[in-house]
């Protein structure tokens, strides 16, 4: 079959691989530089060309079996990487691009192989070899970027002492120039990115540019950010933080209760449209939207998380499911749920965006802060949308919303494994389980789909609720709007959440 032919094509180039890596440990010793280079290009080829034939075999076949040979051609092509970083006089920068892609085939392996010691290992080496390099442009792109963000927020100007090596690299960088460095270093790779983001600690410093922006003192009185920097310098900050967490080890590691708490971000939104409602104008919808956005992220990576705890213990043939696996920890306990308050209060203030305006005697003209802006409404739709998801396809409408492939690198397999609908049985399933798996598995789906239908009514009744009152402002956002269509948009979510208590047989 396709399937079969594929993964044998891929299974050959693996060992092919191996081979030139081998013969390019023995060239190190005994034959010129060049030779030993070449054999490290042919094994990262081939690398890369069985890992396009096995994700072709599991398009055509649906194979599920298959990290044992991924984690093979991984570490592989990381290895040669990591051999061409550390030999014969290669320049920084190629230094650099060897080890960041070594590092994020290692991130990927250690994604579904977390006990595999020699990956481990390895990646601890290229993080050495690249902690070392001196003037590399992806190292300085976010460890440079960082520290000046650092001095800004401390007063201490953005000037760097170190001979610049790059445009980028200039003493004279400002802090909207670091962000958008980190955003395009992002844009090009984000699971290496965020990683060096969050091991730099910079979760830190992009909440409190985020919360309270640059400190007008970091430069001389002519040279302040004028407000429209200031406001991009926030609205920055809170898209690297949602970038980052689209990396879900990120979130595992960097972003626990302690350093991004939601009632932090939450706060951010409130105060926004507090200052959207007050009679001289003002409040950033884009910093709300953004914030609104962070907290999706993070509500989205709970819930997965948590279908990937229901449904990782395998079921044996006999029915039942294995013990070890159901007590094994999953790691990450340090990572908050959104709690329901704050989501409550977010939704809330972003759908009387600008009410107090209208109804006051300031200004009520269609700029940022009116309530004509249905930016924030609109994000707030969205953000209960992920909130109250009531089934596994809910929920992947939820994530298709905020999750996208990072860049053209991006592994369609590593993508596709963000779905939760991946735990429903297909027929092929079905076919290659015996009976008491398949009536195993079914209970297990429909205990999660109580349980999940009951925390939706629960989160659904909490913003409803006269205490809460955002049933209340979302019918006051819809009556007041002059947007059609985010009245009609409104309404849909209403009936979303009024069909989940007819789905429900206690209600």
């Amino acid at each position: 079959t396709g399937s079969g032919s594929s993964r044998m094509a891929s299974t050959l180039l693996s060992n092919r691989a191996m081979c030139y890596l081998k013969a390019a440990e023995t060239q190190s010793q005994t034959t010129s530089n060049n030779d030993m280079q070449q054999s490290l290009k042919d094994c990262i080829d081939d690398c890369t060309s069985a890992l396009e034939r096995l994700d072709d075999a599991i398009i055509a076949g649906s194979e599920d079996n298959s990290n044992n040979l991924r984690g093979k051609i991984l570490y592989r092509r990381s290895k040669a990487l990591v051999v061409a970083a550390t030999s014969q006089n290669p320049d920084d920068d190629a230094k650099e691009k060897n080890l960041n892609r070594a590092a994020k085939d290692l991130l990927q392996l250690l994604s579904f192989d977390a006990n595999n010691k020699e990956a481990a290992a390895l990646l601890r080496l290229a993080r050495t070899h690249h902690g070392k390099l001196g003037g590399g442009a992806g190292r300085s792109r976010i460890s440079r970027s960082l520290d000046c963000l650092r001095r800004a927020l401390t007063g201490t100007g953005t000037g760097d002492d170190s001979v610049a090596n790059s445009e980028e690299d200039k003493p004279n960088l400002d802090p909207l120039q670091s962000l958008r460095i980190l955003q395009g270093s992002l844009a090009e790779e984000v699971t290496s990115s965020a990683e060096d983001i969050g091991r730099r600690g910079g979760v830190a410093v992009l909440l409190q540019i985020a919360r309270h922006g640059i400190p007008m003192a970091e430069k001389k009185k002519h040279e302040q950010l004028s407000p429209q920097t200031a406001e991009q310098c926030r609205i920055a900050s809170l898209h690297i933080l949602s970038a980052c967490c689209s990396h879900d080890p990120f979130i595992l590691k960097y972003a626990g209760r302690d350093t991004l708490a939601p009632p932090i971000v939450a706060q951010i939104v409130e105060e926004e449209a507090a200052l959207s409602n007050n009679h001289h104008g003002g409040g950033s919808a884009d910093v709300a939207v953004a914030a609104m956005a962070l907290l999706v992220r993070l509500i989205v990576h709970w819930d997965r998380r948590e279908v990937t705890r229901f449904f990782t213990p395998k079921i044996l043939p006999d029915g039942s499911v294995e013990e070890a696996v159901l007590s094994m920890p999953m790691g990450g306990e340090h990572v908050s749920e959104v709690d329901g308050s704050s989501v409550c209060r977010v939704a809330t203030a972003a759908f009387l965006w600008g009410s107090g305006r209208k109804n006051g005697s300031g200004p009520s003209d269609d700029t940022a802060g009116s309530s004509s802006d249905t930016r924030a409404p609109r994000a707030a739709l969205d953000l209960l949308s992920a909130w109250t998801a009531s089934d596994l396809d809910a929920l992947d409408a939820a994530s298709d919303a905020c999750y996208a492939p990072s860049s053209s690198s991006s592994s369609k397999q590593s993508f596709r494994g963000k779905k939760a609908s991946h735990h429903k049985l297909t027929a092929e399933d079905i076919r290659q389980m015996k009976p008491r798996q398949v009536a195993t598995h079914r209970r297990r789906e429909g205990e999660y789909q109580r349980n999940n239908m009951k925390r939706a009514i629960q989160h659904i009744s909490a913003f409803c609720s006269e205490e809460t009152g955002g049933l209340d402002a979302m019918l006051s956002c819809a009556a007041g709007t002059e947007d059609h269509r985010l009245r009609r948009e409104v309404g849909l979510q209403i009936g979303r959440m009024m069909s989940v208590f007819e789905e429900d047989d206690d209600v």
